[in-house]
């Protein structure tokens, strides 16, 4: 059966439809897992969080309020991103003391500093949230929306990771509101049909 495309041309993968091993995201069980290495930005969303330094600042720790420590000063270009360009936020050691990397707008409680200000500043979602953060564990690029598979071997408790043991949700139905944000309600919906089709092939 082959796979379908969005209406913007991109590429829905099979991984969409396998079962998902956890329920949406638990902290308490993954403790951040997916920030370990920070997150590539565009460059027109960094502008976006700079801009917003006096409501995101006095949400970091006192070493980490100068916007000029948020990104590494690595630059990345590349397709996948609106602008063409990106920048990479920059890890440090968590707050919480555990000495693990993480990314610099980290809270103590492995919530996100980016996403506090955007509810702060009434900007919705995802707001300040860089994308690929926001659509998390799904990842759009290179022309296809997956599941991301980055993050397991860096943190292994990561619950939204490793594959289901049997059978449950489909991982796009587990994640709805990141599949829509990712590719649309009618995306969304272009994975319901195409998860009906499978499902009822199996059964014949």
């Amino acid at each position: 059966m082959p796979r379908p495309q969005t209406d913007a041309g991109l590429w829905l993968s099979k991984t969409l439809l396998a079962p998902a091993r956890g329920d949406v995201c638990r902290l308490e069980v993954c403790h951040g897992a997916c920030c370990a290495g920070g997150i590539w930005v565009d460059v027109v969303a960094v502008q976006a969080i700079l801009a917003a330094e006096p409501t995101i600042a006095p949400r970091l720790p006192a070493d980490r309020r100068d916007p000029d420590q948020w990104f590494s000063g690595e630059s990345f270009e590349h397709s996948d991103f609106p602008s063409g360009i990106a920048n990479a936020t920059t890890v440090l050691p968590r707050p919480d003391g555990s000495q693990r990397p993480g990314c610099t707008f980290l809270e103590a409680d492995n919530t996100c500093a980016l996403e506090h200000a955007s509810a702060a500043l009434g900007l919705g979602w995802p707001g300040l949230k860089p994308f690929d953060c926001a659509t998390f564990p799904l990842l759009r690029s290179e022309g296809t929306v997956g599941r991301d598979r980055s993050v397991h071997h860096v943190e292994g408790q990561a619950d939204c990771k490793p594959p289901a043991s049997g059978a449950g949700p489909a991982f796009h139905q587990v994640f709805r509101r990141e599949v829509e944000l990712a590719i649309g309600r009618q995306g969304a919906e272009r994975l319901e049909r195409w998860q009906a089709r499978r499902d009822a092939r199996r059964r014949d």
